[in-house]
C-alpha cells in the first residue's frame, strides 16, 4: 500500500487520532504549536469525547465517599 501523505495531512491525522482517544486538548494543543488552545479547539473540538458521562460516575463517587466519611464521623 502506497501512501502520499503529506507533513499538513500527517499533522492533521495525529491531531485526529489523539483527539479522538481521550488525549487532552491542551497537550495536544501544545504539541501542535498552537498559539492558543482556542485555535485547537475550534478546529478539532468536535472530535473530543464526550465527558458527562464520566463526569456523572466521578460526581457520584464523591458523593458516596462524602457520604460516608459523614456518617462514619
Amino acid at each position: 500500500m502506497d501512501y502520499d501523505w503529506s507533513p499538513h495531512s500527517l499533522r492533521h491525522w495525529f491531531a485526529t487520532t489523539a483527539l479522538s482517544n481521550g488525549l487532552p486538548l491542551l497537550d495536544v494543543s501544545r504539541w501542535l504549536g498552537h498559539k492558543s488552545i482556542k485555535e485547537t479547539a475550534d478546529t478539532y473540538g468536535h472530535l473530543t469525547p464526550d465527558s458527562t458521562g464520566q463526569a456523572v460516575k466521578v460526581m457520584g463517587l464523591a458523593l458516596t465517599r462524602h457520604r460516608a466519611d459523614v456518617v462514619l464521623t
